[in-house]
């Protein structure tokens, strides 16, 4: 499947017909209600005495589901078709990168009641892994550095965007409405519409709205793919699945995760490294661990900053008292724990981190 890269970079997104081709649509979709029916079996039997009767699955707007922790041996096949030419394929011809891997594999599902709009927003994150003057700058060098997708199994218009809106920050009319009311349509947004097989791909950076959540039969899966051997260090880096899936997959589908797990290691050790440089206050050695990370001439600052914010998660994990397990933690904690992990076991005198955040 060819795509457009000129128009993806002047308009944040393709528009790819036929990414599920005809003959694996109903058997993807057999799987995604496998999937489904399953997790709303588990949803049932751990809902709370105040839940409804089908847990948290029917008191969602959005139920989604997570295919590393819902997939079993009859619905494996799903998370090999983002392995596909017109998924991961395609993400590689999008990226300048030596390897290219998902960072995260979902079905977005309707819920059992009408919820109406979402708010407008770009997949940043919380806080923000660095300005979004330098993301955008980023990947005004680079090339998108995160690709997220939405394949719609069945017809779909929920997806709004506002082309371009990449390559900017918002106008000044975009932060008047959407301080007044974030859940109606943008100034230049336009719906994606999407027959059952097509997709949509898009860069995070781009404003972005689901426009209403209704109980009309919705599987869209929404799969999220990162660099690898790239010239900086993507916004979003972590992956957002645990290897528990691999025997539900083909030999060469598992020898491939297996792959990747190593190369989301090896990127952590390489930051664990940077840290110990700033720790014993070894400037060369920092210098040349980030060129590593980071081997552009250009931006370097926001792979500092995305740096920075790690290390201030650190240093708040290492004062807590509380166990980060009993707090609610999401797998949004791995990198920093995985980094902890690593700081320590290069640590061989348990030196004094405290003055990572100072510069």
């Amino acid at each position: 499947m060819q795509v457009d890269r000129q128009q993806f970079r002047e308009e944040g997104y393709n528009i790819l017909r036929s990414v599920v081709p005809k003959v694996e649509l109903e058997p993807l979709r057999r799987n995604i209600e496998h999937m489904v029916s399953r997790r709303k079996e588990l949803s049932a039997q751990r809902r709370f005495p105040t839940d409804p009767q089908g847990g948290d699955w029917e008191s969602s707007a959005q139920p989604r589901l997570q295919f590393d922790t819902d997939c079993d041996e009859v619905s494996g096949s799903a998370i090999e078709f983002l392995l596909h030419e017109n998924t991961l394929g395609v993400s590689q011809q999008l990226m300048k990168a030596e390897h290219v891997a998902p960072h995260q594999f979902a079905c977005i599902c309707s819920g059992s009641r009408d919820a109406g709009p979402m708010h407008w927003h770009r997949d940043i994150g919380p806080g923000e892994p660095a300005p979004l003057r330098g993301m955008i700058s980023n990947m005004e060098h680079h090339g998108p550095s995160y690709l997220q997708w939405n394949i719609a199994l069945y017809d779909d218009s929920v997806f709004w965007i506002v082309p371009r809106s990449h390559r900017r920050i918002n106008t000044e009319e975009e932060h008047k409405q959407l301080a007044e009311n974030p859940s109606v349509p943008l100034p230049g947004g336009i719906p994606v519409e999407l027959n059952a097989g097509d997709g949509v791909v898009y860069t995070h950076l781009l404003l972005h709205w689901g426009s209403y959540y209704s109980s009309k039969m919705r599987r869209t899966l929404h799969p999220g793919y990162r660099p690898f051997g790239f010239a900086t260090l993507p916004n979003v880096h972590w992956r957002h699945w645990e290897p528990g899936f691999y025997h539900h997959l083909s030999n060469t589908a598992r020898e491939q995760f297996e792959a990747w797990d190593a190369l989301f290691f090896q990127e952590f050790d390489r930051i664990a490294a940077i840290f110990h440089t700033i720790i014993n206050r070894d400037a060369d050695r920092f210098r040349a661990e980030l060129e590593a990370l980071h081997p552009s001439p250009y931006e370097g600052m926001v792979s500092i900053v995305m740096l920075s914010k790690l290390a201030g998660k650190l240093n708040n994990l290492k004062h807590t008292t509380a166990n980060p397990a009993s707090c609610g933690a999401t797998v949004e904690t791995s990198p920093i724990l995985e980094t902890t992990l690593r700081l320590n076991r290069q640590s061989n005198c348990g030196g004094d981190s405290s003055h990572l955040m100072k510069s």
